[in-house]
């Protein structure tokens, strides 16, 4: 792939700021070539927002998790399983040639933010289905390199300072994600009261160490999950919802039928992906009666919000949200 040539005035203004000297200067920052694709420090669920002077929380975003890559001007972006995005967010890739350091790797999430700023994963599905790349914004959450030095030895606390400096005043396409101390339970409830996401909540001493961690916890306002879509229903011709299903103990376990939530696009989407996923068996481990279904090889995975679970499993008042385009196989 050729690689794109940066306007002369970008090579003007590209110039490092005190984000890489600080950087430079820190304990657990490691002098390092620029490493590939490095798999994302995931939060633990929890029923409470933690406690104490030692964390920090930020407002969950409802959007897409990416790393942005940048190597001189070879600006890359991947999904947190590692697949390469990058000719999705041509916009964010011009954004991030003005980012003030020759060399860096940053954590983050994608959002088409709504006129209230909150985030629209309905719209950011949409967009990213129709090609539109005018609305995306990347909050920055982490930085995992920068110049010469990998930071995942440094403390969250050293990490944002550093991050903080490098987006300092940053207003456009690529932001600096806020993070508030204390708060705890008050702060989530106010959070829910705006009708925000939720609450991703950190310890300030942790390193960054890829995979779930307990450094790192997560409580949202409405339970929310991904699913695989294991077939799609239809009532006298028409589409009429998607039979779900979830891992468990190595099985695939019927999880119920979601109804609501599509709109004539989403519609259109999932059925294309669907008809390329058609098998005749049910894939679900212990088998369910719905002569009528279509069912689907288990390789696309769908967002549900839903209020609560039955005693058997299943999704109440569930409520499609999108495709997980970064998480599907098909």
């Amino acid at each position: 792939m050729p690689r794109r040539s940066r306007p002369k005035s970008q090579r003007q203004y590209v110039v490092q700021n005190d984000a890489t000297m600080i950087a430079a200067g820190l304990a657990g920052a490691k002098a390092a070539a620029m490493p590939g694709f490095i798999a994302p420090c995931l939060a633990t669920s929890n029923t409470k927002v933690p406690r104490g002077a030692q964390w920090i929380h930020e407002i969950k975003f409802d959007g897409y998790r990416l790393q942005l890559h940048k190597r001189d001007i070879d600006i890359r972006f991947y999904t947190r399983r590692g697949h390469d995005w990058t000719k999705r967010f041509p916009a964010l890739q011009a954004a991030a040639w003005y980012l003030p350091a020759e060399r860096l790797i940053l954590d983050g999430e994608v959002i088409v933010p709504t006129e209230d700023g909150h985030s629209d994963f309905a719209a950011l599905e949409s967009d990213l289905g129709s090609g539109r790349c005018d609305r995306f914004v990347f909050f920055a959450f982490d930085i995992l390199y920068i110049g010469s030095r990998l930071l995942r030895g440094c403390t969250l606390e050293e990490r944002k300072h550093v991050l903080a400096e490098l987006l300092s005043g940053a207003s456009g396409a690529i932001r600096y994600s806020e993070d508030i101390e204390g708060g705890g339970e008050p702060l989530f409830r106010r959070a829910c009261k705006l009708e925000l996401e939720g609450l991703v909540s950190k310890r300030k001493d942790s390193t960054y160490r890829s995979g779930r961690s307990a450094d790192w916890t997560k409580r949202t306002c409405r339970q929310r999950d991904t699913f695989v879509a294991a077939g799609i229903a239809f009532k006298r011709g028409r589409f009429n919802g998607v039979y779900l299903g979830r891992r468990e103990d190595g099985e695939l376990r019927y999880a119920g039928k979601v109804e609501r939530g599509f709109d004539p696009g989403l519609e259109q989407q999932l059925r294309a992906r669907a008809d390329k996923l058609k098998r005749r068996t049910q894939p679900l481990t212990r088998k369910i009666r719905k002569p009528k279904a279509t069912w689907l090889e288990p390789k696309l995975l769908v967002e549900v919000e839903y209020r609560a679970l039955t005693r058997d499993g299943k999704l109440r008042h569930p409520t499609f949200k999108g495709i997980r385009e970064d998480l599907s196989h098909a």
